[in-house]
């Protein structure tokens, strides 16, 4: 009797393994994304992206290349993030001079 009671032991430790999992997992599911696909670069990082390219001169195509996303996508997004009340710069109106 002794040999069937580890198997049983076991047999519970294991059962208690799986309950573990199983919660953890649900919880995981539980999370709900947001619509859509999510965002190729965090909020943070692209609003501080975006205010260093605004320094530096850049445009808006150059940001865009850098971020990986379409230039509307860009532009789109950082109006969006200006109505939530984030701080971004915009890009100087106009043609650049020739030189």
């Amino acid at each position: 009797m002794n040999v069937l009671e580890q198997i049983n032991a076991e047999i519970e430790n294991l059962n208690a393994q799986i309950a573990a999992l199983e919660e953890n997992n649900e919880s995981q599911q539980s999370t709900k994304r947001g619509r859509g696909r999510p965002p190729v670069v965090e909020d943070k990082e692209f609003i501080d992206i975006w205010n260093a390219a605004t320094q530096a001169g850049k445009n808006l195509k150059q940001v865009a290349v850098d971020l990986g996303i379409a230039p509307a996508s860009a532009s789109v997004r950082a109006s969006l993030l200006r109505k939530k009340g984030n701080d971004l710069n915009e890009f100087r109106r106009g043609r650049r001079k020739k030189i």
